[in-house]
């Protein structure tokens, strides 16, 4: 399978609580040059699955307009402290899919470096608007392979 992993855009810095933090204007302009620019890399994707946070919808809404992606699916396993290996089993039900999962540090690293290195002892940071394209024979540990970084 195919999956991409995608750290939100850049948010504000202070709002009620983390899960209402929003996007910046910037964060916004600054995700549409990315994704105009990995456009033709992103078209086989068939589904948004986002965090509930404001920012990764915000993020996943963004996406799913510059891509024309019409399914978005919201997951509590996508929060910043997330279960890495639960978020990356969740996975196994879009085996049939090219999921883009948007979500957030560390989360996004955890899961990439589970399931591209078999463990997260030395996961990369992601910076804002990043994007990992994976494949993997399952989504599971260690059977991962990053494919490009966009």
């Amino acid at each position: 399978m195919k999956f991409y992993l995608m750290r939100h855009g850049e948010a504000e810095y202070s709002a009620p609580s983390d899960a209402e933090r929003k996007l910046t204007h910037r964060g916004i302009e600054l995700l549409k040059v990315r994704l105009a620019a990995a456009k033709a890399q992103l078209n086989d994707v068939s589904c948004i699955i986002h965090s509930p946070y404001l920012r990764a919808l915000e993020t996943a809404q963004v996406v799913s307009e510059s891509l024309n992606v019409i399914e978005l699916i919201s997951s509590d396993l996508w929060t910043p402290e997330s279960d890495a290996q639960k978020a990356l089993s969740f996975l196994e039900n879009y085996t049939d899919q090219v999921p883009l999962v948007v979500t957030h540090m560390p989360v996004v690293s955890y899961v990439e470096a589970l399931c591209c290195d078999g463990d997260f002892s030395f996961s990369r940071s992601f910076s804002c608007g990043e994007i990992s394209a994976i494949t993997a024979e399952w989504p599971a540990i260690g059977l991962g392979t990053r494919l490009a970084q966009l």
